[in-house]
């Protein structure tokens, strides 16, 4: 069985930080985020996974490295333009073509899919497309699906202002291999507004297959963030499995024993925590990072070779990678890019 994981967007709307990483690599519970769908892969026993890339493709040679060490096959499907999403299914032609379908995975996805079951359904329904669907309480923000009783699709209708369905897609999808041939090659097309309804209008079968488990669109900063929370409190349990204690640190790690931690505090290899730090909710900080005296940090996302300078303060917060912020500075509902310096006392609020 071969997947194909649609990883080639820019992911604009995770900037600062996809601008110098891409959004597969960000940082969830300090392991890239690719790592969570590439276990879950590994877990229903697909070996070989094939990775839609274009923006910063280079990057994902890491990901190789990543899925071999899982005990996967990855391959690079590069887009020197960006083609949208049913283009970027139709680059990978000469990897997914042949007898068997194969499953598609949207890249800004985190979820813990019963692959098993979603294929299951498909080969019992004999569908052409299989979708993945979920509920949600206030659809208008979405396109939705409108399905009969035995879950077949009847139509789409994009962000509907009667509440008509609140079925979305969850982005993953079963194909049959004949849909590579219904998307024309080397065009920007997307699978969601134009595949999927030029395949209806065909007459042929698509299914909605019900997804009540664990589900994220990790699409915008606030959601990168809650990713990270959910993960680290156990909502959902992939590459990363929780722990009882309330201090979890990397290798070569320093943590000062009057440091107060009135939540959870996870951290990297080689990290420093001073005197008198003061912890509280949830801290994520990676590798390399110094947390100097003093400091005050609350529910932060705080990425490597980060320096926090003493009696500084920092709340609710994503600290980009190799960001030197100055001593008494305040940082409260802010997203930090790469790089970064802050100087002393800065004071900044998002």
């Amino acid at each position: 069985m071969k997947a194909l994981l649609l990883i080639g967007g820019f992911g604009t709307r995770l900037r600062p930080f996809t601008l110098t990483t891409p959004k597969a690599l960000l940082p969830v519970v300090n392991k890239p985020f690719i790592l969570y769908q590439l276990s879950l892969l590994k877990k229903y026993g697909i070996e070989e996974v094939i990775l839609g890339v274009g923006y910063k493709g280079y990057e994902f040679k890491k990901i190789q490295s990543i899925a071999k060490s899982l005990g996967l096959r990855a391959y690079l499907s590069f887009e020197k333009k960006p083609l949208g999403t049913a283009g970027g299914i139709r680059n990978a032609y000469k990897f997914l073509k042949g007898k068997e379908p194969f499953f598609v995975f949207n890249g800004d996805v985190l979820a813990d899919f019963n692959l098993e079951a979603i294929l299951d359904f498909h080969k019992g329904k004999n569908a052409y497309v299989t979708i993945g669907v979920v509920e949600v309480e206030n659809p208008s923000a979405y396109g939705v699906l409108v399905v009969d009783e035995n879950r077949k699709i009847e139509k789409f209708i994009e962000k509907p202002k009667e509440p008509v369905s609140n079925l979305i897609n969850a982005g993953v999808y079963v194909f049959q291999p004949e849909v590579l041939e219904e998307i024309p090659p080397g065009k920007e097309v997307s699978v969601e507004r134009e595949t999927f309804p030029q395949i209806l209008e065909k007459g042929k079968e698509m299914y909605a297959f019900l997804h009540t488990g664990y589900w994220l669109d990790v699409g915008t900063t606030d959601k990168f963030m809650k990713a990270n929370f959910d993960v680290l409190n156990g909502k959902i349990k992939l590459a990363y499995e929780p722990k009882d204690e309330n201090i979890e640190k990397g290798e070569n790690t320093t943590i000062s024993e009057d440091v107060k931690v009135d939540g959870k505090l996870i951290t990297g290899k080689n990290c420093i925590v001073g005197n008198g730090v003061v912890i509280k909710g949830n801290v994520i900080a990676g590798d390399g990072c110094h947390i100097k005296d003093g400091a005050v940090i609350q529910n932060a996302i705080i990425f490597e070779n980060v320096v926090i300078g003493e009696n500084s303060e920092i709340s609710n917060s994503v600290i980009g990678k190799e960001v030197i912020i100055g001593e008494n500075c305040r940082i409260r509902n802010s997203f930090i890019a790469d790089k970064s310096l802050l100087l002393p006392f800065t004071k900044m609020e998002g």
